[in-house]
């Protein structure tokens, strides 16, 4: 994937492509473990094949110094998946998503202090807005403070962190690093942190019926390999703010087909709120476009 795509449309296809993750979620009814590990797996065994064509030299010429740090980034993601996960068994799904749209703030902070990006003010009005947006769709789950539930917030904020440091990593990582190499070696070091931790905490990773390995296959390719890899190969040209804030345009778009092919009507909190959370998103990318122009 060469620069002559414009990143800005890119991150926006990425978006499209991993709204339709939750759809791949639920509709293959498997375990949550399960489904955090086999999106990763089944991400690399697609990746392998292109990684093949291209050769394997890529590979090769990562550095010991450059292999560690991707090792990192995928703890990351791995830690970001498994909190998310992990705090939907003790607090509302409303609630880990309010805190999950955190995460533009947390990357911003991280990208200053680590790779010292300066943000444009429409990213931070954008930012704002999101957060904002992100509040609303939470509504009053997030006042709602009983023991379990302070637990799955303090999870889905730790979630956050951990997807905005992966972001800040892959910001660096990515002026150095061809695209394809890199998530391989990133997602699969996740594959195998999520593995661990299950093994750990003695969950089964067995995928339990036909229509899981459809569902899953596809959250795989078209989620993870092609969404989130997009996400990755922007970061190259896009700062790391950005690309994690319009990631927050993806839980407003799965309301939308969780209602065409689910059936789950969007409470009206979730339609204002992810509104406005696609509306700071649009605004800080026209914020990036004006700092491209600029330089």
């Amino acid at each position: 994937m060469k620069k002559s795509i414009n990143p800005i449309m890119g991150i926006w296809f990425g978006a499209l492509c991993t709204s339709f993750a939750a759809t791949f979620i639920i509709a293959s009814g498997e375990a949550p473990f399960v489904v955090a590990f086999y999106r990763l797996l089944f991400a690399v065994a697609f990746l392998l094949p292109v990684n093949a064509l291209q050769g394997w030299d890529q590979l090769r010429q990562i550095s010991r110094n450059q292999l560690l740090s991707c090792l990192i980034a995928g703890l990351f993601f791995a830690l970001h998946l498994v909190t998310y996960i992990g705090s939907l068994q003790y607090t509302s799904v409303a609630s880990a998503g309010a805190l999950l749209s955190l995460q533009p703030v947390f990357t911003a902070v991280g990208a200053f202090i680590f790779l010292r990006e300066q943000i444009d003010f429409r990213v931070k009005l954008g930012i704002a807005l999101a957060v904002a947006g992100g509040l609303i769709v939470g509504g009053g789950d997030l006042l709602i403070v009983t023991g379990s539930a302070l637990i799955g917030d303090v999870l889905a904020a730790v979630s956050a962190l951990m997807i905005s440091l992966y972001f800040v990593a892959g910001r660096s990582l990515r002026q150095h690093l061809d695209i394809v190499p890199y998530l391989v070696v990133v997602y699969g070091s996740a594959a195998i942190a999520t593995a661990v931790i299950s093994g750990a905490s003695g969950i089964s990773l067995t995928i339990s019926t036909t229509r899981g390995w459809i569902f899953l296959l596809a959250l795989g390719l078209i989620s993870t390999a092609v969404g989130h890899g997009i996400f990755n190969w922007a970061l190259k040209y896009v700062k790391a703010s950005t690309v994690a804030l319009v990631t927050l345009a993806s839980p407003a778009a799965e309301t939308v087909w969780a209602y065409i092919f689910l059936g789950q009507v969007p409470a009206i909190t979730s339609i204002v709120g992810g509104i406005i959370m696609i509306t700071g998103a649009v605004l800080a990318v026209s914020g990036e476009k004006e700092e491209g122009a600029k330089g």
